[in-house]
Protein backbone atom coordinates (compact mmCIF):
# COMPACT_ATOMS: atom_id res chain seq x y z
CA UNK A 1 0.00 0.00 0.00
CA UNK A 2 1.28 3.38 -1.06
CA UNK A 3 1.58 6.23 2.08
CA UNK A 4 -0.45 9.03 1.06
CA UNK A 5 1.88 12.04 0.15
CA UNK A 6 2.68 14.74 2.57
CA UNK A 7 0.55 17.59 2.27
CA UNK A 8 2.62 21.67 2.39
CA UNK A 9 1.90 24.82 2.23
CA UNK A 10 4.49 27.18 2.04
CA UNK A 11 3.27 30.68 3.38
CA UNK A 12 6.16 33.51 2.46
CA UNK A 13 5.96 37.07 2.53
CA UNK A 14 9.11 36.97 0.12
CA UNK A 15 7.31 36.02 -3.69
CA UNK A 16 10.83 34.68 -5.18
CA UNK A 17 11.37 32.39 -1.86
CA UNK A 18 7.83 31.53 -2.07
CA UNK A 19 8.08 30.45 -5.57
CA UNK A 20 11.39 28.53 -5.16
CA UNK A 21 10.33 26.43 -1.88
CA UNK A 22 7.28 26.15 -3.70
CA UNK A 23 9.00 24.87 -7.06
CA UNK A 24 11.27 22.00 -4.88
CA UNK A 25 8.47 20.69 -3.36
CA UNK A 26 6.34 20.29 -5.73
CA UNK A 27 8.50 18.47 -7.72
CA UNK A 28 9.53 15.40 -4.94
CA UNK A 29 7.77 12.29 -4.97
CA UNK A 30 5.76 11.74 -2.32
CA UNK A 31 4.88 15.58 -1.40
CA UNK A 32 2.15 17.66 -2.15
CA UNK A 33 2.32 21.47 -2.48
CA UNK A 34 -1.44 22.44 -1.17
CA UNK A 35 -0.58 25.90 -0.98
CA UNK A 36 1.70 29.16 -1.06
CA UNK A 37 0.51 31.89 0.09
CA UNK A 38 1.99 35.77 0.62
CA UNK A 39 0.62 36.10 4.36
CA UNK A 40 -0.99 35.07 7.47
CA UNK A 41 -4.59 35.63 7.03
CA UNK A 42 -4.19 33.37 3.36
CA UNK A 43 -2.05 30.55 5.60
CA UNK A 44 -4.90 30.52 7.94
CA UNK A 45 -7.68 30.27 5.25
CA UNK A 46 -5.61 27.41 3.44
CA UNK A 47 -4.48 25.37 6.72
CA UNK A 48 -8.38 25.97 7.59
CA UNK A 49 -9.57 24.39 4.14
CA UNK A 50 -6.37 22.39 2.87
CA UNK A 51 -5.84 20.59 6.12
CA UNK A 52 -1.70 20.09 4.97
CA UNK A 53 0.98 18.09 7.20
CA UNK A 54 3.49 20.71 7.39
CA UNK A 55 3.45 24.81 6.91
CA UNK A 56 6.65 26.25 5.98
CA UNK A 57 5.77 29.74 8.02
CA UNK A 58 7.81 32.63 7.59
CA UNK A 59 8.11 33.69 11.32
CA UNK A 60 7.31 37.65 10.35
CA UNK A 61 4.06 36.85 9.41
CA UNK A 62 3.10 35.57 12.95
CA UNK A 63 1.30 32.55 14.78
CA UNK A 64 -0.89 30.64 12.31
CA UNK A 65 -3.99 31.60 14.82
CA UNK A 66 -6.26 29.05 15.99
CA UNK A 67 -7.05 25.78 13.35
CA UNK A 68 -8.99 22.85 13.84
CA UNK A 69 -6.15 20.58 13.13
CA UNK A 70 -2.90 21.50 13.61
CA UNK A 71 -0.06 21.01 11.43
CA UNK A 72 3.97 20.68 12.01
CA UNK A 73 4.76 23.98 11.85
CA UNK A 74 9.21 24.20 10.07
CA UNK A 75 9.22 27.69 10.82
CA UNK A 76 11.31 29.77 8.32
CA UNK A 77 14.55 31.48 9.96
CA UNK A 78 14.75 35.42 9.83
CA UNK A 79 17.55 37.00 11.72
CA UNK A 80 16.14 40.14 12.54
CA UNK A 81 14.71 39.30 15.00
CA UNK A 82 15.60 36.74 17.71
CA UNK A 83 11.90 37.29 19.65
CA UNK A 84 10.03 36.10 17.48
CA UNK A 85 12.52 32.91 17.17
CA UNK A 86 12.70 32.18 20.90
CA UNK A 87 8.75 32.60 20.43
CA UNK A 88 8.27 29.78 17.68
CA UNK A 89 10.23 27.78 19.92
CA UNK A 90 8.34 28.05 23.30
CA UNK A 91 5.19 27.75 20.93
CA UNK A 92 6.17 24.35 19.71
CA UNK A 93 7.75 25.16 16.44
CA UNK A 94 8.43 21.30 14.78
CA UNK A 95 11.57 23.10 13.72
CA UNK A 96 13.36 25.52 11.72
CA UNK A 97 14.56 25.65 8.36
CA UNK A 98 17.11 28.65 6.36
CA UNK A 99 14.82 30.36 3.09
CA UNK A 100 18.05 29.02 1.32
CA UNK A 101 18.05 25.55 2.14
CA UNK A 102 18.76 22.67 -0.40
CA UNK A 103 16.60 21.00 -2.02
CA UNK A 104 17.79 17.21 -0.16
CA UNK A 105 17.49 19.25 3.27
CA UNK A 106 14.08 20.54 2.91
CA UNK A 107 12.66 17.56 1.46
CA UNK A 108 14.49 15.57 4.93
CA UNK A 109 12.89 17.77 7.01
CA UNK A 110 9.48 18.19 5.29
CA UNK A 111 9.41 14.33 5.86
CA UNK A 112 10.55 14.25 9.30
CA UNK A 113 8.25 17.31 10.56
CA UNK A 114 5.46 15.00 9.03
CA UNK A 115 6.11 11.78 11.30
CA UNK A 116 6.34 14.06 14.64
CA UNK A 117 9.36 14.53 14.56
CA UNK A 118 10.84 18.13 15.96
CA UNK A 119 13.69 18.96 13.45
CA UNK A 120 16.72 21.53 13.17
CA UNK A 121 18.91 22.20 10.25
CA UNK A 122 22.28 22.29 11.05
CA UNK A 123 22.60 25.66 8.79
CA UNK A 124 19.49 27.06 11.06
CA UNK A 125 21.49 26.05 14.06
CA UNK A 126 24.54 27.39 13.72
CA UNK A 127 22.72 30.98 13.46
CA UNK A 128 19.93 30.16 16.04
CA UNK A 129 22.88 29.28 18.79
CA UNK A 130 23.04 33.12 19.73
CA UNK A 131 19.57 33.14 20.25
CA UNK A 132 19.41 30.22 22.76
CA UNK A 133 21.78 31.89 24.95
CA UNK A 134 18.85 33.70 26.87
CA UNK A 135 16.15 30.29 26.33
CA UNK A 136 17.09 29.06 29.99
CA UNK A 137 18.90 30.91 32.07
CA UNK A 138 23.12 31.75 32.74
CA UNK A 139 25.38 30.89 29.98
CA UNK A 140 27.35 28.79 32.96
CA UNK A 141 24.27 27.09 34.11
CA UNK A 142 23.18 26.32 30.88
CA UNK A 143 26.52 24.74 29.84
CA UNK A 144 27.26 22.93 33.15
CA UNK A 145 23.87 20.88 32.74
CA UNK A 146 25.65 19.22 29.76
CA UNK A 147 28.90 19.01 31.34
CA UNK A 148 26.36 16.63 34.07
CA UNK A 149 25.49 14.16 31.34
CA UNK A 150 27.42 10.76 31.05
CA UNK A 151 29.39 10.23 27.92
CA UNK A 152 26.69 7.97 26.48
CA UNK A 153 24.15 10.86 27.11
CA UNK A 154 26.38 13.71 25.50
CA UNK A 155 26.79 11.58 22.64
CA UNK A 156 22.78 11.02 22.29
CA UNK A 157 22.45 14.51 22.45
CA UNK A 158 24.63 15.58 19.84
CA UNK A 159 22.94 13.29 17.25
CA UNK A 160 20.01 15.63 18.80
CA UNK A 161 21.84 18.71 17.45
CA UNK A 162 21.85 16.98 14.17
CA UNK A 163 18.55 16.43 13.89
CA UNK A 164 19.19 12.80 14.27
CA UNK A 165 15.43 10.50 14.57
CA UNK A 166 15.08 8.47 17.59
CA UNK A 167 14.88 5.04 15.07
CA UNK A 168 18.62 6.89 13.76
CA UNK A 169 19.50 6.97 17.19
CA UNK A 170 18.40 3.37 18.19
CA UNK A 171 20.76 2.16 15.48
CA UNK A 172 24.23 3.62 16.40
CA UNK A 173 23.46 2.70 19.72
CA UNK A 174 22.19 -1.06 18.90
CA UNK A 175 18.91 -0.49 20.79
CA UNK A 176 15.28 -0.99 20.48
CA UNK A 177 13.41 2.76 19.15
CA UNK A 178 11.99 2.89 22.67
CA UNK A 179 14.91 2.77 24.52
CA UNK A 180 16.32 5.55 22.30
CA UNK A 181 13.40 6.97 22.50
CA UNK A 182 13.44 6.78 26.83
CA UNK A 183 17.09 8.20 26.53
CA UNK A 184 16.57 11.12 24.01
CA UNK A 185 13.61 12.35 26.54
CA UNK A 186 15.65 11.54 29.79
CA UNK A 187 18.75 13.94 28.30
CA UNK A 188 16.06 16.82 27.31
CA UNK A 189 14.90 16.42 31.21
CA UNK A 190 17.98 16.71 33.06
CA UNK A 191 19.00 19.36 30.76
CA UNK A 192 15.96 21.57 32.11
CA UNK A 193 14.48 21.60 28.25
CA UNK A 194 11.30 22.24 26.83
CA UNK A 195 11.90 19.59 23.92
CA UNK A 196 14.58 18.04 21.98
CA UNK A 197 15.18 21.03 19.27
CA UNK A 198 15.92 23.37 22.72
CA UNK A 199 18.13 20.78 23.83
CA UNK A 200 19.99 20.44 20.26
CA UNK A 201 20.73 23.98 20.26
CA UNK A 202 22.46 23.24 23.76
CA UNK A 203 24.49 20.61 21.78
CA UNK A 204 25.81 23.11 19.57
CA UNK A 205 26.75 26.16 22.10
CA UNK A 206 28.90 23.56 23.93
CA UNK A 207 30.32 22.46 21.02
CA UNK A 208 29.13 18.47 20.86
CA UNK A 209 28.33 18.59 16.87
CA UNK A 210 29.74 20.96 14.19
CA UNK A 211 26.94 21.80 11.35
CA UNK A 212 29.03 22.00 7.78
Amino acid sequence: MVAPPVRVVVAERDPAVRARLGGLLAEADGIELVGAVPDATAAGVTVRRRLPDVVLLDLRLGPLGPVARRPAVLALVTFDSDAAILRALRDGASGFLLRSARRKELIRLVRLAADGHRVLSPDAARRLVSAATRLSGPRDERLARVDSLTGRERQVLAWVGQAATNAEIATRLEVTEPVARSLVAQVVRKLGCAHRTEAGLLAYERGLCHPG
